[in-house]
């Protein structure tokens, strides 16, 4: 740690760039099965105090796809196909949900994330979805958006903001 910011106590601990390349070679090749992003929103007390007081953890749900994107998709050590693979098909099966991380087809649940992988947005703590504002990407360009996600065909994510369960599409 450069610096003791709350924003990145987590556990386990970041760790060294040489570790961080083993994890990526680790995803890519089949070695490690699933992305996950451990999501521990906090409130904004619980980080923002000194090092030893703050809670662990960080939130990593709405960054996630653009985080792989660049360290995955962009250095070539992944394509789409394996981020869907990492991201939605293995975990899927590691958790036994039957109804997702399944291949488009007729009949099929409509479980669909719909990427942007040529957007260029910049973090924003403030308009995150999430309850939390305890990222370690506050003001990063990032590569790659979440353009609409779908459950069972139906919108719960249009143009990047959350659609109320209740409305009709």
């Amino acid at each position: 740690m450069r610096a003791y910011d709350p924003r990145y106590k987590v556990n386990p601990p970041l760790r060294a760039a040489s570790d961080v390349e083993a994890l990526r070679l680790a995803l890519a090749d089949g070695t490690i099965d699933a992305v996950a992003t451990d999501h521990a929103p906090h409130a904004a007390e619980d980080k923002d105090c000194e090092w030893q007081a703050a809670a662990m953890g960080m939130t990593g749900l709405e960054t996630a796809l653009s985080a792989v994107q660049e360290a995955l998709v962009d250095t070539g050590l992944l394509d789409w196909a394996g981020v869907a693979d990492r991201m939605s098909v293995r975990p899927a099966r590691i958790g036994r949900l039957d109804g997702h991380g399944r291949p488009l087809a007729v009949g099929e649940p409509a479980n669909v994330t719909l990427v942007d992988p040529s957007a260029r947005w910049q973090v924003d703590p403030a308009a995150l979805q999430t309850a939390s504002r305890n990222t370690p990407f506050r003001a990063r360009e990032m590569h790659g958006r979440v353009v609409a996600t779908f459950l069972r065909g139906r919108p719960t994510v249009l143009d990047g903001a959350p659609v109320d369960p209740g409305a009709r599409p």
